[in-house]
């Protein structure tokens, strides 16, 4: 039972990450960008690739936001520089992306990562997590970004760029 509560914080977490940007086109810019069904599984293409091919855990995670992030600038530029409407675009690059995801990994829809390091499995996190703690520290990583990512979008909202993105929209 405590796995299955152990679990349920730990996809609610990453889901919450996710929400945040969806708050953001939905809400903020009256977009609805329908690419993020695809770009959240393109972060997780590309930290597959570099997890397996050795590359730091949080390199990994830095290389996957900007993929994603990159992904919804596409968006955007098809939007507003071809006129194509804003549901349609997000289409676009949500079917687009599935292809791309596959071939990102090698064509084959499902890689194991248990033998690689993660950011929640690597010397450093072990060393610094007491062994009470062990079962709960991927939940307390994914916790701890979920604020980061919050609090930076509060203070980029605050700025005069995020600002104008409110009054705008």
């Amino acid at each position: 039972m405590e796995q299955l509560i152990i679990g349920v914080f730990e996809q609610g977490f990453i889901y919450a990450i996710m929400a945040l940007g969806v708050y953001i086109t939905y809400k903020i810019l009256d977009f609805p960008d329908l690419s993020v069904d695809s770009t959240f599984p393109l972060g997780a293409a590309v930290t597959t690739v570099m997890l397996s091919s050795g590359k730091n855990p949080l390199l990994a995670l830095i290389a996957a936001t900007a993929a994603g992030a990159i992904a919804g600038m596409v968006t955007g530029i098809i939007h507003v520089k071809f006129k194509v409407r804003d549901l349609l675009s997000g289409i676009i690059v949500m079917t687009g992306l599935y292809t791309l995801n596959l071939r990102i990994v090698g064509g084959s829809a499902n890689v194991p990562l248990f033998n690689y390091n993660s950011v929640f499995d690597n010397d450093f996190i072990n060393g610094i997590f007491p062994e009470v703690l062990a079962p709960y520290k991927t939940v307390i990583i994914i916790f701890i970004i979920m604020i980061i990512a919050k609090v930076l979008l509060d203070l980029y909202l605050k700025t005069k760029s995020g600002y104008l993105l409110r009054a705008v929209g």
